[in-house]
């Protein structure tokens, strides 16, 4: 495997920076040094065997998984098709594939090998001027000690990562020490990342604490106290709280490179049966699904350089027409304030897919997704990335190399 790699010490020209312009008529990414308007056009690239393994290195209890050919054959193949992103995960949260957790008892931070299979992965992107957008897994923390001992004796979850300050400085290493090993070892590949996505869809959960609790003072991390018992503050201690932590991840991240893009994803409130005009707060026990996305317009209102709204079709009840705008109206996309929102901010969608269960066959499944295409375009969105190029272990989507000359011949490049 290690015959494979991109030599260590390898230069590669660093491409143009992606960077934000605003205007009236709705940001965009262009080109920093030339004005050329960008369009973010492509793929996610996942491993799934057995677990999220894209870039797993050996450990003392586990194989490498990372696979630099199969990585080479994709950019090779995108860049010959005019695409220009892969979005990938950097994750790592199980036994099976600790990824970039590394070895759970001597790793500190994150593991240096995994993050050595990250930069081959950039340097491949890079000679195929393909641009990589790295999403910080599920709003997890790496699965090693260092990470987890500081939690020793205190409540872990997910509500704890963004709305305390231990949990947001955790975060921030995490994040933050991933750029600084890039920049560190090949500053180059910098201009490579499109940015840098804080998780993959982010969400709160009700059944956990402090959204547990129905009563009682809440002093989050951003220094303001929320009443647990009043909806209204109930909610703003969310988009609140995710507002002041992506503030720290982006004072983090532009401390280190300055032109360094930051992002957050989500899936949309409907998705898990929510309807925010009735369903605010996040009361515990009211859905048998507990998971509360913020809205892109909370997102919105909050630093971050651009949005990634994520869109499937979720049965076959609703036309895709109609499943679009209820579910993109369910997170905002088409409120008033969002006008104002996208002056300054391009807004993705950075995942959008098939279910087997709903589109039967592959030939249907790239129809609807001209479709969607088609109305993404028209809500003049900044870019797409398919959910997924090759992942045929996930058995429930299509995915485009099911057929790859009839995904191309009818989806084109999105624009």
């Amino acid at each position: 495997m290690a015959a494979s790699l991109t030599g260590a010490g390898e230069t590669v020209q660093p491409l143009e920076r992606v960077a934000v312009k605003p205007g009236i008529s709705g940001a965009q990414f262009v080109l920093k040094r030339s004005g050329k308007p960008f369009y973010v056009k492509g793929f996610n690239y996942i491993r799934l065997e057995p677990g999220h393994s894209t870039f797993d290195a050996a450990t003392d209890s586990t194989e490498a998984h990372y696979e630099p050919e199969r990585a080479e054959e994709m950019f090779q193949t995108l860049e010959k098709h005019g695409y220009n992103t892969v979005r990938v995960f950097l994750i790592g949260r199980s036994k099976a594939n600790p990824g970039v957790g590394g070895n759970y008892d001597t790793t500190q931070g994150n593991y240096e090998p995994y993050m050595d299979n990250v930069l081959d992965f950039l340097r491949r992107a890079t000679r195929h001027n393909i641009r990589v957008f790295p999403t910080f897994g599920d709003g997890g923390l790496p699965m090693n000690a260092y990470y987890y001992d500081r939690f020793k004796g205190r409540k872990l979850n997910k509500n704890t990562l963004f709305l305390t300050k231990e949990g947001i400085e955790a975060r921030i290493e995490f994040i933050a020490s991933f750029l600084s090993y890039v920049k560190k070892n090949d500053p180059n590949l910098l201009p490579t990342l499109l940015g840098l996505q804080c998780q993959n869809e982010a969400y709160m959960k009700a059944d956990a604490w402090p959204f547990s609790e129905t009563k009682g003072p809440f002093k989050a991390a951003n220094g303001k106290r929320y009443d647990l018992s009043d909806t209204k503050e109930r909610h703003a201690l969310m988009d609140e709280g995710y507002q002041y932590y992506h503030k720290r991840i982006m004072k983090a991240v532009k401390a280190i490179d300055p032109d360094m893009l930051v992002a957050e994803g989500v899936f949309v409130p409907r998705a898990v049966g929510k309807d925010y005009e009735e369903d605010a707060g996040l009361w515990p026990g009211r859905f048998k699904d507990e998971r509360y996305p913020p809205t892109l317009t909370a997102l919105g209102d909050g630093p971050l350089d651009f949005l990634d709204v994520h869109f499937y079709r979720a049965n076959t009840k609703e036309s895709v027409d109609r499943a679009f705008e209820n579910n993109l109206a369910s997170t905002g996309l088409f409120a008033k304030e969002m006008k104002g929102i996208r002056i300054k901010k391009p807004v993705i969608i950075g995942e959008f897919g098939a279910f087997d269960h709903v589109e039967k066959t592959f030939e249907e499944a790239v129809d609807n997704m001209v479709t969607v295409r088609d109305l993404a375009q028209k809500e003049r969105v900044n870019g797409m990335l398919f959910w997924t190029y090759d992942c045929l272990e996930q058995k429930r989507l299509w995915h485009a190399t099911d057929n790859w000359d009839l995904f191309f011949e009818k989806m084109g490049t999105f624009e």
